[in-house]
């Protein structure tokens, strides 16, 4: 049908006809705007690394539809950007939002950083699929922590469940293969039978079909950490060569080289892409290996492999507290962890394992309580390192084993054990995203919890501020394309991360001379500065810096 002939012009000409063409032009631009949004006046840094330009950006419908000179158009909504950089929405690679996210609106730590696609399913646990024991605890977990009564057992549910909620931004998920592994296997260290495996990888395949993004690992984690290189490599090649494998590795610290070279090996023998989580050469004494690292991953490029890693802008991780025990302690799950830690003929074993885990980390000053939930006390362990509680004669052992036994195994720490000499080498890296690593969280109500990782509140900002323009570690439009254009071709995301005619309008506005992070170690519940709009699938979410209400976020399926 020719163009004038379309309804919506054939509405305009009959009231054209009807008021005249200069009463016309005044209604027409009152009920029949151009845009529902227009941005005008800012600098556009459209996501690849290509130099800013000044650019309007029109949005209808939750799709660029313009980009050019604009300034004459109508819209339901302009926004003034002079002085402001325009960027495609944030896309947090690596996120723990996977409980948060069902919260909807509460969940707004990482959409005032300008991050409007969040993904999840990391480090090896993912939401689904559950066998019956698995779905009881998850379930319970949610209605204790959350007031959250919900019901799910596989990708489908939980998508739809996060979809029915409303979402505060985007999600996609990777399923975990210790998800995968706790299903089939359990949580006993044992490898798994042929037909075991034939499991994992046919729910793998469902979960896939349901609209989950590649697998991912964490093999510092039970159960996970029990599989063996083989066993991954088999589940990986559930993906037929056409997804990515994303890992916490087994090690990131005195044998992180080995680690490195276990990962590269499943990915390669599985015909898929890799991505490292969070990389790092952890412990001081490994510092130096950080240089053989990217030499390693330099050299599985050169060969032909997809290959990436992500970081967040911090020299401390957030860990589990039954992170600093042996595996072989946490062998069965939580209950036999717990009792091995109150067995008097295991205590000398356990605490010279710990101890040793703690002088690679420099001390217990290195050790710092994140969150104790079910801590009657919590107030005033949180935010606390071990050294600091120690103070007054009490052994630092003895209280992280007694945390960890009224937690039934849980609690979480911050472990500063990074440089940022090897920091700002890895965040510079052409090929490393920057993520989070990180749930959202708030500053009030049911997610301001515990002492969490300042990353939670700051991860975006910090690099656009801090190393993109104070420290000029690198070009802002490098650290754009670090958070858009890069972990979108990454996940495979065709229709997002980029600014351009046609791609769907996540955006983020913001002020790159005052753009940055203020949460600290000791008040981390802080939102940034400088982010004054944010838009989620052309709707605006975040306005002059405050939450409107709009849950405007959809779930990304893999297609």
């Amino acid at each position: 049908m020719p163009k004038e002939y379309t309804r919506r012009n054939f509405i305009k000409i009959s009231a054209a006809s009807a008021l005249g063409a200069s009463s016309f032009m005044h209604l027409s631009c009152g009920l029949f705007p151009d845009f529902d949004v227009i941005i005008v006046g800012g600098t556009i840094f459209d996501g690849s690394g290509r130099p800013r330009v000044k650019s309007d950006l029109g949005i209808r419908d939750g799709v660029i539809t313009a980009m050019g000179e604009l300034k004459d158009r109508s819209a339901r909504k302009k926004i003034e950007a002079d002085g402001l950089a325009v960027a495609p929405g944030f896309i947090d690679f690596h996120s723990h939002s996977d409980d948060e996210l069902l919260l909807g609106g509460e969940a707004q730590s990482k959409i005032r950083q300008g991050v409007t696609t969040e993904v999840l399913g990391q480090d090896g646990e993912s939401m689904a699929p559950l066998n019956p024991k698995m779905k009881e605890r998850m379930m319970e977990r949610l209605k204790n922590r959350y007031e959250i009564e919900t019901d799910w057992d596989d990708f489908a549910g939980y998508l739809r469940t996060l979809e029915e909620r409303g979402m505060i931004t985007n999600a996609a998920s990777m399923v975990g293969q210790g998800t995968l592994w706790e299903y089939v296997v359990g949580e006993d260290d044992r490898p798994a039978t042929p037909e075991e495996i034939e499991k994992m990888k046919n729910l793998a395949k469902v979960a896939f079909s349901q609209g989950a993004y590649g697998i991912s690992s964490g093999l510092e984690y039970t159960p996970g950490s029990f599989a063996s290189t083989e066993e991954i490599t088999e589940i990986c090649r559930s993906m037929e060569g056409h997804g990515i494998y994303s890992t916490h590795m087994r090690n990131e610290d005195d044998t992180v080289i080995e680690a490195l070279q276990e990962a590269i090996q499943i990915a390669h023998g599985s015909g898929v892409a890799l991505n490292i989580s969070h990389i790092k050469a952890s412990a001081k004494r490994n510092w130096h290996k950080l240089l053989d690292i990217l030499r390693l991953l330099n050299e599985a490029r050169a060969s032909g492999m997809q290959v990436t890693c992500d970081r967040y802008p911090y020299i401390a991780y957030n860990t589990d507290l039954s992170a600093l025990f042996p595996l072989w302690s946490r062998d069965g799950g939580s209950e036999k962890f717990v009792a091995r830690l109150q067995d008097p003929s295991l205590a000398h074993r356990l605490r010279a394992d710990v101890m040793a885990k703690i002088e690679k980390l420099g001390g217990w000053h290195a050790v710092m309580v994140s969150s104790i939930p079910d801590n009657p006390n919590r107030g005033q362990y949180e935010g606390k390192n071990f050294e600091e509680l120690s103070r007054d004669g009490t052994d630092p052992y003895s209280l992280l084993a007694e945390l960890i036994i009224q937690e039934n195994g849980g609690g979480s720490m911050v472990g500063f054990a990074m440089s940022e000499e090897n920091t700002a080498k890895i965040l510079s890296y052409p090929y490393c995203m920057i993520a989070s690593d990180a749930s959202s969280l708030a500053v009030e109500g049911k997610l301001r919890k515990g002492n969490p990782h300042p990353r939670s509140f700051g991860t975006f900002p910090r690099v656009l501020g801090k190393y993109a323009r104070d420290e000029e570690l690198m070009k802002m439009e490098e650290a754009i394309r670090k958070m858009t254009f890069l972990p979108a071709e990454t996940l495979g995301l065709k229709d997002r991360g980029y600014l351009k005619k046609g791609l769907i309008a996540d955006v983020a506005v913001f002020d790159p001379n005052s753009v940055i992070d203020n949460a600290t170690w000791s008040e981390p519940h802080q939102y940034p500065s400088g982010i004054p709009y944010v838009l989620v699938n052309g709707k605006l979410v975040i306005d002059q810096e405050k939450f409107t209400g709009q849950l405007a976020g959809k779930v990304l399926r893999i297609s």
